[in-house]
Order: C-alpha cells, then structure tokens, then sequence
C-alpha cells in the first residue's frame, strides 16, 4: 500500500517516556535527580585495572553476569514508555506504530563473551547486530508498521527522534516507539581510555578543570504520536537540524561552525527566532575541545544573549546512542514541572564558557521553547528543538 505524501505540518507530539540510568529506574528517578543536582557517577570494580583510565562510569544496571544487557536495558525503558502512552495506543492499530532504535554498539556484550569462550546465548548473539535487535524489540513491544536502527556515533539519538517523527509526518505511522540503548563494555571504555579521554576523577562539563568525559549506560524511550491522537496539550518535537563538519575522526570542528549551522537548520525548520529559545540542553562531554566548540557554536548563533545553558552527562555519564534520548527526557521533565536543570559536577565554569552557563536548577515561570544538543565521531551535529503544543 502506497504511504500518503509527507506533510512537514503535521505535529508530532511527546505520548510517553522511559528510562533506565545511573540514577535509576524510571522517569520518576531522573526527575528527582534533576532537582537535586545530583550525580550518579561511581566506581565501578568491573573496571578497576591498570589498563582502564577511570573505574569512575554511569552504570544503570547491577554489575552481574547478563549476556544481553541492550535488549534488558530498552525493554525495560520501552516498557516504561508504553504504559506513559497506553491511552494513545489503545487505539491505534499495531500496523500504525512503528520502531526507530538509536545505539552506537548494540549488545557488545556478546562479542566480549565470544571473545574470552564464556556462555552466550544465541539473543545475545543475534543482538550484535543492530538492525536485528530493532526487529525483536518491535515484535516484542507491538509495533508492527516501519522498523528503522540509526547508528550516526553520539547524534544517534536526535536523528532517530527525527527520523520518528518523520515517518509520522510522511504518514507511514500513526505512533512511533523511539529507543536508544548502549550499555557498559570493556570494549567501550578501553577505546575511550585508548583515545586518552576519560577523566580518571568523573567528568566535570564546562569546567575549568575538566579533561575527559565517563562512559555511561542507559536505555531511554520516546512514544511519539501526530498530536491530534494525544487528548491534553502536548510537548511536540518543533524542529530539528543537523549538519557535518568534516573535520577529524573524533575531534570537532574548533569553531562550532558545524553545529551553529545544525541549530540555524533547527530554528529555520521551527520559524523560530533564536531569541525565542528559553533553554539550551548542551551535548556537554566535559572534554576540552567539545565544550569549547559547543561554547563558539553557541556565541555565533546567540550573539552576547545566549539563553540558560547546562549539561547532564556528570549526572549520566556518556549513554552514547542513549544521550540524545535520555536528555530529550529531561527537557521533557523540565518543560512539564518548569524549572531549568544545572550541570552536575561543575565547580568553576572555564574561560569562554557561556556566562548563562548554569551550575545548579532554578525555577522558572516560562520554558515554551528548548534546544537540545548533541555531536559525535565523524564531526555529526544535530539539534532538536522542543515546544509546548
């Protein structure tokens, strides 16, 4: 059957969402988490050896013997998700919902336990794979219209939340389940350490002493669904934007020009006025050349007016596939309950930083309008930006 043709106007609203963290199970969690400016980095034994820079990561899940750790970690948030948005699919057809997974290294795990001759069941084995592991969740979890796995390094997360929203515009779904998921590896975190990345003490975004991000784990997820399907006024994805610099495999652009033209895309898409975005969510890794370049794309598009500015990864860690999503929540809960989050673990704000850089959560009486952030490997960009229906 022919999809009907794609209608940009359509609006694609916000129905539910799921998370699994650092600082717990549900959304509930990571809301208080936000309030209370807190951090759920710790110690980990699992990586307590000389050849890993820091033990100190975001782990979500209890440090045990499980082979297929991304399939535990979105089941679980899309679990979540769903039950947020059980009014909506009660009454849309299954054919009408479709599945967008974000990852980076989907189960790694498996590979690990290949690797070293250690038991592996055939899931774990198949969940290698990405595309296979978008296909069993979306058997798993109802959702039999499109099936897509986006895998763009740590931008993976926005350009699924788009690539959902897009399938509803272009009328291929009714409802879109967006998940992202990476998990704690060996493999992760050695890379990290190879690249000489990791602050050994947590990471400390936009800090003047910061030096090195801290691998995190997580599984999020986004229902999304056309807004006229959603009964009360809804958060809806406005715009989004995305761009590449080109620049190094891992390194960013120095002067933020690839991402100052992803956030223009996003506030062209949106016909918004850069004066109109009341927040900005930073992409944050707390390594030197990225909060610098964030800092630069940040100046060029809001001048010496920069709205409010903060980062979550010394709360979560780095979730890589999951980032996009997960922070999504969080503006999520912030433009529900009104308030601005802080950036955990910030002491003293380095030179060039945005002076609205906000160290600690603050209430607020208008948050119509949020940026959402976020770059990788390859010199990706995207933003996002979300309004109040």
């Amino acid at each position: 059957m022919r999809e009907p043709s794609a209608n940009s106007t359509v609006p694609v609203a916000i129905a539910g969402c799921g998370a699994i963290t650092a600082v717990g199970c549900g959304v509930d969690a990571l809301l208080a988490a936000l309030r209370a400016n807190a951090s759920g980095l710790r110690a980990c034994e699992r990586f307590n050896h000389p050849r890993f820079q820091s033990s100190i990561v975001g782990a979500a899940l209890p440090n045990g013997d499980i082979d297929n750790p991304a399939q535990q970690l979105a089941t679980e948030a899309l679990r979540q998700a769903r039950e947020q948005a059980q009014s909506v699919l009660s009454y849309i057809p299954v054919e009408r919902i479709g599945l967008v997974l974000s990852t980076t290294k989907a189960n790694i795990e498996a590979l690990e336990r290949l690797a070293e001759d250690r038991p592996c069941s055939d899931a774990a084995r198949r969940h290698l794979q990405g595309n296979l592991l978008a296909d069993d969740l979306a058997a798993a979890h109802g959702a039999k219209g499109p099936v897509q796995c986006v895998s763009t390094a740590c931008v993976s997360g926005l350009i699924a939340i788009q690539q959902g929203a897009k399938m509803i515009q272009r009328g291929a779904a009714d409802a879109v389940l967006v998940v992202g998921v990476d998990h704690l590896s060996a493999f992760v975190v050695a890379g990290f350490t190879a690249l000489k990345g990791i602050d050994p003490n947590g990471c400390r975004p936009f800090d003047r002493d910061r030096c090195g991000l801290s691998p995190g784990e997580a599984g999020a997820a986004i229902m999304l669904a056309r807004a006229d399907k959603i009964p009360n006024r809804a958060i809806i994805i406005r715009g989004w934007g995305g761009s590449n610099d080109a620049n190094h495999l891992t390194g960013p652009s120095r002067d933020g020009s690839g991402l100052a033209q992803a956030i223009r895309s996003a506030l062209d898409l949106a016909k918004l006025p850069p004066q109109e975005i009341d927040y900005v969510n930073a992409h944050g890794t707390g390594t030197p050349y990225n909060d610098a370049m964030e800092s630069m794309a940040l100046r060029a598009v809001f001048g010496d007016a920069c709205p409010p500015v903060s980062g979550l990864k010394g709360m979560l860690g780095h979730t890589l596939g999951a980032a996009g999503i997960v922070e999504t929540i969080a503006c999520v809960l912030a433009m529900r309950e009104n308030f601005l989050p802080g950036t955990p673990r910030l002491k003293v704000a380095a030179e060039g930083m945005p002076a609205s850089l906000l160290p600690e959560p603050r209430p607020v009486t208008k948050l119509n309008h949020i940026l959402k952030l976020n770059t990788g490997f390859g010199g990706v960009n995207g933003a996002l930006i979300l309004s109040h229906g």
